[in-house]
């Protein structure tokens, strides 16, 4: 039966189940939409921990290779402080040094300053106590900081200036 063969009253039927139908299918396209919505939002959510926890994993890495190669520079500073003060081996090694140390203070390390300051428990460790007071008098060994984390204290002498 063709819909020109019903009649008002069938005609009314069909275009109200089409309306239910229509009605039914913009319902599911809504609930369809709306699980797309906090799908993506949760893929977005996911993303940034993601980038987050890389984000960190990276800070340790570097963080990690800091703490170790502070031996290195503690060793390249011993062979600055024992070569002979007019040797092109020194030159080298002081450009050396510089480099390691510009390098690893682009990605966070910090020398902790201690001569002159007061004396901090958190960054420096006394060594050894020269009469009353709470100045830094002298650096035996250097501190380092990366980001706001302590690696080393710097070994010093505390006293009054």
């Amino acid at each position: 039966m063709s819909y020109e063969e019903l009649s008002e009253e069938q005609k009314i039927e069909a275009l109200q189940e089409m309306e239910k139908e229509v009605n039914e299918a913009q319902s599911k396209a809504s609930e369809w939409e709306e699980k797309a919505k906090k799908i993506k939002a949760d893929f977005e959510n996911y993303r940034k921990e993601q980038d987050e926890r890389k984000s960190e994993w990276q800070h340790q890495a570097k963080e990690g290779l800091a703490e170790e190669l502070i031996e290195v520079i503690d060793n390249l500073e011993r062979a600055i402080l024992s070569a002979d003060e007019d040797s092109a081996l020194l030159q080298g090694v002081k450009m050396v040094a510089d480099q390691l140390y510009d390098k690893l203070e682009d990605e966070g390390l910090e020398r902790i300053d201690a001569e002159g300051e007061e004396f901090d428990p958190r960054l420096h460790k006394a060594v050894e106590k020269q009469e009353d007071g709470e100045k830094v008098i002298e650096e035996k060994r250097k501190g380092y900081m990366f980001g706001d984390r302590v690696l080393r204290e710097a070994e010093v002498v505390v006293g009054d200036e």
